[in-house]
């Protein structure tokens, strides 16, 4: 079992100890960063920023603040520009390397202008980061007087319905590539999206970053008709060490290709209606190469104090996904029977089908009736997962198929090594394992435990 330790009677009845937290580390996740670790990662950001940004001979940075002027030459954190919108009217001019910096502290807001540049390279990426300013964003020196790292994070908050981040070109889809988004706090007012790619945007990182409040936090879209060097795909897409919170309709949507979501919190996302809305919702055509891991997924499509849609949810046509390390749980008493934990399963009107999915080494805890489904999956290992369940409703652990399945029938399936617990003293029936498929299937050694 992959050193997964056994979870008693008392552990589920408390199933912070079964996810391996303690209240400390609930308070923790709940909170939309560990400010000790962000204070700690941004100052070594923000110095590498201003060391080796600086230093380097065909890069140039450009610094925004409060305190500055659009009229000053931004070339210097003592001659910064003053305006978010201001600055990112300059990012097409950018050349491969250059950053656009805020200061720590600095209040900005944007009218979501379009922001595509065809000198940036994976290689020598165009940066939109943080800084640490000489003086605080009044000039006063009032940054040493933060409460706390989001007051530290500069804040970049929507002017509008749209949102703040916006890559896209406009028209006919044109390839760009080689974004890096670093430490910065993106405030939503409900609607639009915290970051938005579309129209084949490639190479993007996003790390550090807060988004809270958006309609969607990140959205990886589309595109329109391609013009030559372009394939309307998202490519090479990162988001890590981040925290996607509030945003009433998705926390992530979209589908990409070699794309990762790694070390993120995700809470309080979907809260505008009931089981349409998720944490994280992967949803595209022919994608490949997708990875999500080390998230923790918590407080999914909240409505009426109760969690009503699957947190972590696959639709779409999707070859070579793994879903790894992840946390998934909810409150007991908060979660309602369609607030499933994972799922990889048809959801179009469309044929949809995945192949070669990993499902392995996640914690799911105190969800809906489904702690981890698939269907019209091939080639499917779900190995190595730690279930725990006590909501009083009926509850499978993992069922294949979850739902009908497409013309690609579920086939060459693996289920190993899983510890699945559950307290059923009302006795509503929960079930370990439900595999019911004509292919090809393993279930090999699993605990099951159901205590009544």
């Amino acid at each position: 079992m992959n050193a997964t330790d056994n979870v008693s009677k008392a552990i589920i009845e408390n199933p912070l100890t079964a996810i391996g937290l303690n209240k400390d580390g609930l308070a923790d996740i709940k909170r939309s960063w560990d400010m000790t670790e962000k204070c700690s990662s941004m100052l070594k950001a923000g110095l590498l920023f201003l060391c080796l940004f600086s230093g380097a001979v065909q890069a140039q940075n450009y610094y925004v603040c409060n305190n500055g002027d659009n009229s000053n030459s931004g070339l210097s954190p003592f001659e910064p520009w003053s305006t978010y919108d201001y600055a990112m009217s300059k990012f097409g001019a950018l050349n491969a390397g250059d950053a656009i910096l805020f200061c720590r502290g600095g209040t900005f807001t944007s009218s979501y202008p379009r922001l595509f540049n065809q000198h940036c390279t994976p290689d020598a990426p165009c940066t939109i980061a943080d800084y640490i300013p000489p003086n605080g964003p009044s000039g006063n020196n009032n940054s040493s007087n933060s409460n706390s790292c989001t007051d530290i994070l500069p804040v970049i908050s929507s002017s509008g319905a749209n949102g703040v981040l916006n890559f896209q070109d406009g028209g006919p889809a044109d390839h760009d590539e080689g974004y890096v988004v670093r430490n910065l706090s993106l405030k939503g007012n409900g609607s639009g999206n915290g970051i938005f790619l579309f129209n084949d945007v490639d190479y993007v990182t996003v790390e550090g970053v807060t988004i809270d409040g958006f309609s969607i936090g990140m959205y990886s879209a589309g595109a329109n008709a391609p013009n030559p060097g372009a394939n309307q795909v998202n490519e090479h897409i990162v988001l890590r060490n981040s925290s996607i919170i509030n945003n009433k309709g998705q926390g992530w949507l979209g589908g990409c290709n070699d794309c990762l979501i790694h070390n993120n919190k995700f809470t309080n996302n979907g809260f505008e209606r009931k089981i349409f809305n998720h944490n994280i919702y992967i949803g595209g055509k022919d994608n490949y190469g997708i990875t999500v891991s080390n998230n923790t997924l918590y407080k999914a499509a909240i409505v009426e104090g109760k969690c009503y849609g699957v947190s972590l949810v696959v639709h779409g046509v999707v070859t070579d996904l793994t879903i790894k390390n992840n946390t998934v749980y909810e409150d007991l008493g908060a979660a309602h029977q369609t607030c499933w934990g994972i799922s990889v399963d048809p959801g179009y009107a469309s044929e949809e089908s995945f192949s070669n999915v990993v499902i392995a080494d996640n914690k799911v805890t105190n969800v809906g009736n489904i702690g981890i489904g698939c269907a019209s999956c091939t080639d499917l290992r779900i190995i190595d997962n730690t279930i725990t369940h006590s909501q009083d409703f009926g509850f499978v652990g993992i069922k294949v198929p979850v739902r009908t399945e497409d013309t690609v029938k579920s086939d060459r399936i693996e289920i190993t090594g899983n510890y699945i617990e559950l307290l059923d003293t009302n006795n509503r029936g929960k079930e370990g394992i439900v595999v019911n498929v004509t292919g090809d299937v393993n279930v090999g050694s699993n605990e099951v435990i159901i205590l009544e």
